[in-house]
């Protein structure tokens, strides 16, 4: 029973970052056949191949797919945290592919990322007040330690923390109070948009319901714009507007939430959409999915997928599919090419 009641608080917490989202249409980041090659002693790696997707003003996007297909790098290269091999960023128009070191700091303040591990996050050598304090001074954002003092409690007071926190050492905090300055770190600087890589992961569910609620506040009351990477379907289906499924480095799929759930179209997304435990007992899953996904040092000829794929034809072996815009979604799939 109490399993149940702590899984119906968390649904409600997603729920909540997702209603009253006004839409708008504005496209503040995209993405153009962007790749990033990985130089390893076995083979190049690809952790990210030709991918194609942009990020609207206020909505939430969610990004899925199984552990190691490119998502957390994904983030990063949209981030500038890491070079693009290939393709090209653009924030709001301006290309950003190859924005020089210096003008990177401008860029540092408009997009922030809270890591999946609080406990890794946050420098444990040091106070929560010096772990909070950097962004102000690397960014100019405050002047002096009383400054800087004031802005550090009121971010902790946002939080729902109490000052006497940053006085503290990481260690002394719960794993609910960590995430909470990693949120608060990200927000130091006044961002527009907050990548999420995993942010409840690492915490136990009741907890991660309060993060959840607190994401939605700050959304609400800032205008943010979220780009959440999860490994939790069902979270990403309650939180997110739109949602690209990942697979092997490529986006296979790409849309609205509520369509891709009540119809996936790629053979991928339906294998991992099967896949996801429902609280029924007398409900007996069966995945779709078969084998292991393949090397990205030697990825198959043709669709990635089909090795794997129950719907495989002929051309799947030989062709990379291209993107097919069907009903407002797009899908990478050829089965969907002569539609």
């Amino acid at each position: 029973m109490r399993d149940s009641t702590v899984n119906s608080e968390l649904e409600s917490a997603a729920a909540v970052l997702q209603a009253e989202n006004q839409e708008k249409p504005e496209i503040i980041l995209q993405a153009e056949n962007v790749g990033k090659v990985f130089p390893g002693k076995e083979g190049d790696v690809r952790a990210v191949d030709s991918v194609d997707l942009e990020l609207r003003a206020g909505e939430i996007f969610g990004l899925v797919g199984e552990s190691g297909c490119g998502k957390s790098t994904l983030s990063r290269l949209l981030l500038r945290l890491l070079d693009c091999s290939s393709g090209r960023i653009t924030y709001h128009g301006e290309d950003i592919t190859s924005l020089p070191r210096p003008q990177l700091q401008g860029l540092r303040r408009k997009m922030s990322l809270v890591f999946q591990d609080p406990n890794t996050s946050l420098n444990p050598r040091m106070t929560i007040y010096d772990n909070l304090a950097r962004p102000f001074k690397i960014h100019n954002l405050a002047r002096g330690r009383e400054e800087i003092t004031v802005e550090i409690v009121r971010l902790l007071k946002s939080m729902g923390l109490q000052a006497e926190h940053m006085i503290r050492y990481p260690h002394e905090l719960s794993g609910g109070q960590k995430q909470r300055v990693v949120v608060a770190r990200a927000l130091a600087v006044d961002p527009e948009i907050i990548f999420l890589d995993e942010p409840t992961s690492a915490l136990d569910v009741s907890v991660q319901a309060k993060i959840l609620r607190l994401l939605a506040r700050i959304k609400q009351e800032k205008d943010l714009t979220y780009f959440f990477i999860s490994h939790d379907i069902n979270l990403i289906r309650v939180i997110s507007d739109r949602i690209g499924v990942m697979y092997l480095g490529k986006i296979v799929e790409l849309g609205e939430v509520g369509d891709i759930f009540s119809e996936p179209y790629h053979p991928y997304t339906r294998g991992l959409f099967s896949s996801v435990p429902e609280p029924r007992p007398e409900r007996k899953i069966e995945t779709v999915l078969m084998g292991e996904v393949p090397s990205p040092v030697d990825p198959p000829e043709g669709c990635y997928f089909h090795p794997r794929c129950p719907e495989v034809m002929s051309v799947c072996r030989s062709k990379s599919p291209e993107f097919t815009i069907r009903q407002g979604r797009r899908t990478a799939c050829h089965l969907f090419e002569k539609d």
